[in-house]
């Protein structure tokens, strides 16, 4: 096995891209042949099934921050794989494509390469069963799909209707049946006014589909809301024209998941849910759905609450034109999750330098973020030092020199605002710790990790920001060990040779966004995924 160019795929599905460059704020991305050479030379030497093993264990673990790259490796490992491993792949479709949104991705996907290698769409009989296998594995959970045809009905210029007729889908039982054609008889009453089955799925399958239908052609307020609560619909199933409603989205507030919650909090509280009579009663339910605990099972990480708080705080989105008044209360949850996520983030082994710019740079704010490079700065080292056994943080100014960098007393008793705090004292000569060449010939740590934190790459003259840095990592880190630069207002199209020269332990991330974090940790870990899997593999016996 090339363990190269296993290395090589596990970057490209965590970082969508062939190099050592994670770039931030980019929500689509073209991809081609020409960047997974890597899987076309593992397909060639016969390991396609260990590439798709791979693609599947790095989705289902959420190791990668973007869904695209996976779709497209696996896509491609279809089309391009032998009849071995296009039966492989597509009996794993169902748990790569989790949501229609990734069904339609894959689809597109597939059509642009068979048009690339064979010049046609690709609709042949293995593709054919294999998009009827992924309606059909819903079979004994009929309501789950009614859910998702009904909530994702269309992405990449595909939807349900088009995808289930060109794959001449024949449904297993009577379940899917009665989804089936709501999807191709476009929503029709009489779809699900067929005679009545005493299966309890099938059952429950035909009412959700009747509310879907009657809410969307539902102009009663108390009727849309007994709809919404009787069969949980989300945001998606209800009109527009209710979704300016407060008493609406009261009930809305009940039924969606967290991460709905947090992205709507500033239409929740433009209608005023939070400010009159009843308001106590769901800011209750706000705290129960912020507990730290469920925010885990929803994979929320820290960055992602801070990000949502600041932005709330500003009463006002980043793009269109809603404004808020903030919610002192809900403020103080908010801050209280992200204190609660940060302690329960897993403990490392691994031992950390942290070198943060303290420059006048890092005072901008990220793009399309409300926080300063320097506040979600501060909460990366907040994060890491709750995490770390050994973590040491070096400030320095401008250009990362040995000569000029300062260890600070930043540990693990400290918040986001001592921190802070820290950082802006040091910037005004307020604190002066020890000199880091100093403290680095009296102390014998080795560093497995090494993180820049600064504004950009370029600095104000001619050269890198961490460039006098970089030869001292070798005397302080381990042979091993790897160095992360994070240009955090650099923009997403910044030049390629803008950033130093790339190798396996060296990640450059341009730019800062709620993804970052999990990019770091997935570029620290090694991109290493199911170890029993490598174990398997490699030929190494599992103990």
């Amino acid at each position: 096995m090339d363990n190269s160019d296993f290395y090589l795929l596990r970057r490209f599905l965590c970082l969508g891209s062939k190099e050592s460059v994670f770039r931030t704020n980019i929500q689509h991305s073209k991809f081609s042949r020409n960047d997974v050479p890597f899987i076309e030379r593992l397909i060639e030497g016969g390991q396609g099934i260990e590439v798709l093993d791979c693609i599947k264990d790095v989705s289902e673990s959420n190791r990668a921050c973007r869904q695209g790259p996976t779709v497209f490796s696996y896509a491609f490992c279809i089309v391009h794989g032998d009849r071995e491993v296009k039966k492989y792949g597509y009996n794993m479709l169902n748990n790569i494509c989790r949501i229609p949104t990734h069904l339609f991705e894959f689809q597109k996907f597939c059509e642009e390469l068979n048009m690339q290698k064979n010049n046609h769409s690709g609709w042949g009989r293995s593709h054919r069963m294999g998009i009827s296998k992924w309606y059909n594995n819903f079979a004994n959970n009929a309501p789950k799909l009614a859910y998702l045809v009904t909530k994702y009905k269309k992405r990449s210029k595909w939807n349900h209707r088009d995808i289930v007729r060109l794959a001449h889908v024949k449904p297993t039982n009577e379940r899917i049946r009665t989804i089936l054609k709501f999807i191709v008889n476009k929503e029709m009453d009489d779809v699900v006014t067929l005679h009545e089955s005493l299966d309890k799925d099938h059952r429950e399958v035909k009412t959700f589909l009747r509310a879907v239908i009657e809410a969307k052609e539902c102009d009663d307020k108390e009727k849309i809301m007994e709809l919404i609560a009787d069969q949980e619909l989300a945001r998606e199933h209800v009109p527009n024209s209710f979704l300016s409603d407060k008493e609406v989205w009261r009930v809305l507030l009940r039924t969606m998941p967290p991460t709905a919650m947090i992205r709507n909090m500033g239409k929740m509280t433009q209608l005023k849910l939070f400010d009159d009579a009843k308001a106590s009663n769901f800011i209750q339910i706000v705290k129960e759905k912020m507990q730290s605990e469920l925010l885990q099972d929803f994979g929320v990480h820290p960055l992602r609450i801070l990000f949502a708080l600041k932005q709330y705080k500003e009463g006002k989105g980043d793009q269109g034109k809603l404004e808020w008044l903030p919610n002192y209360e809900i403020i103080t949850i908010l801050e209280k999750a992200f204190d609660d996520t940060v302690a329960l983030q897993p403990r490392t082994d691994k031992r950390y330098l942290l070198a943060v710019s303290v420059s006048g740079g890092m005072k901008k704010k990220l793009i399309g973020s409300p926080l300063t490079a320097s506040e979600a700065t501060c909460a990366m080292v907040h994060t890491i030092v709750k995490q770390g056994n050994c973590v040491e943080t070096l400030l320095f100014e401008n250009k990362c020199n040995p000569e000029q960098s300062f260890v600070s007393s930043i540990n693990r008793d400290d918040n986001l605002n001592s921190i802070k705090a820290k950082l802006d004292s040091f910037s005004s000569l307020g604190e002066r710790q020890t000199p880091f060449t100093r403290w680095s010939r009296r102390h014998s740590n080795s560093f497995d990790v090494i993180i820049f934190f600064t504004d950009t790459l370029t600095g104000e003259g001619e050269g890198r920001v961490t460039e006098p840095f970089i030869h001292c990592c070798h005397k302080v880190g381990t042979p091993n060990h790897v160095r992360v630069i994070v240009a955090m207002t650099s923009k997403p199209n910044d030049p390629v040779h803008a950033v130093e020269p790339c190798d396996d332990q060296t990640l450059h991330v341009i730019g800062f966004d709620p993804s970052t974090p999990q990019v770091i940790n997935a570029f620290i870990s090694g991109y290493k995924y199911n170890q029993a899997l490598m174990a398997a593999m490699e030929g190494i016996e599992e103990y």
